[in-house]
C-alpha cells in the first residue's frame, strides 16, 4: 500500500513538473548550493562548447568553479578544491521530471551524498527514490563472515566514505567504496579480498533507484 502511495504521489507531482533541459535549472539553482556564483556567471557554466568541460569561474569567495561534463540532462562541476556538484534531470512515468542532486566532499576519502527535488527546486522528502547503503553494500556475498580475518577487517570500518557519481550518457548511478582513501595501507590490505571487484551501479526505473 505504502508503495502503491508512493507512486501514485511521483505520478501527480510529475504532473506538476513540465519537462526542460538542465540549463534554466543551473540559473534557477538555490544559492546555497552555488555559493557566490552570480547570474552572469551561471550562464557562462552552461554555455554550450565543443569540449563539455572547461568552462571556468571564480565565486564571490574566491573558489574556482569548473564544469567538468555538460548535456542537456546533466552538469557536473568542481565547486572548490575538494567539493563537487552534480545534477540530473530523471524523467518520470508520465515524461515529467524532477532532479537528482549529488553533492560529494573529498578529504581524503570522498564522501557523498544524494537529494531530489522538483524542477522548481522543491525539496522531496521520499527517502524511498534512492536506497540506502551500507559498509556491507560493498562486500562480496560468498565470504565466510565468521572467519577471524574477516571479522578483523570488518572491525576496521568505522565509516562507510562512498562517492556516488551520475552518469553523462544515462540515468545510472554509480556507487564507489572510497575504503581505500579512509583506511591504513595494511588495513586496507587485509580488507581487499572480501570486497566487490566493481562499483555497485544503481538504475532508474522512472520511480526510483534500484
Amino acid at each position: 500500500m505504502k508503495k502503491i502511495v508512493y507512486i501514485i504521489s511521483l505520478f501527480f507531482l510529475g504532473l506538476a513538473a513540465h519537462a526542460q533541459n538542465i540549463a534554466p535549472l543551473v540559473i534557477g539553482m538555490p544559492d546555497n548550493m552555488l555559493i557566490g556564483v552570480t547570474l552572469e556567471q551561471r550562464k557562462q557554466l552552461i554555455v554550450p562548447e565543443k569540449d563539455t568541460a572547461g568552462a571556468v569561474i571564480v565565486n564571490a569567495v574566491g573558489d574556482t568553479v569548473k564544469r567538468l561534463g555538460f548535456t542537456d540532462d546533466y552538469i557536473a562541476l568542481q565547486t572548490s578544491k575538494v567539493g563537487t556538484l552534480q545534477v540530473k534531470l530523471l524523467s518520470l512515468v508520465n515524461n515529467s521530471q524532477i532532479i537528482g542532486v549529488i553533492t560529494t566532499v573529498c578529504g581524503p576519502a570522498c564522501d557523498s551524498r544524494i537529494d531530489f527535488y522538483t524542477t522548481d527546486w522543491n525539496p522531496l522528502g521520499q527517502p524511498d527514490l534512492f536506497p540506502p547503503i551500507t559498509k556491507d553494500t560493498f562486500l562480496k556475498n560468498d565470504i565466510d563472515r565468521t572467519s577471524d580475518d574477516f571479522l578483523n577487517a570488518y572491525a576496521s570500518l568505522d565509516m562507510t566514505p562512498v562517492k556516488l557519481e551520475f552518469s553523462p550518457s544515462d540515468k545510472n548511478v554509480t556507487a564507489i567504496y572510497d575504503i581505500k582513501n579512509y583506511l591504513s595501507k595494511d588495513d586496507y590490505e587485509i580488507l581487499k579480498p572480501f570486497l566487490k571487484d566493481t562499483p555497485q551501479v544503481y538504475t532508474w526505473d522512472k520511480f526510483a533507484y534500484k
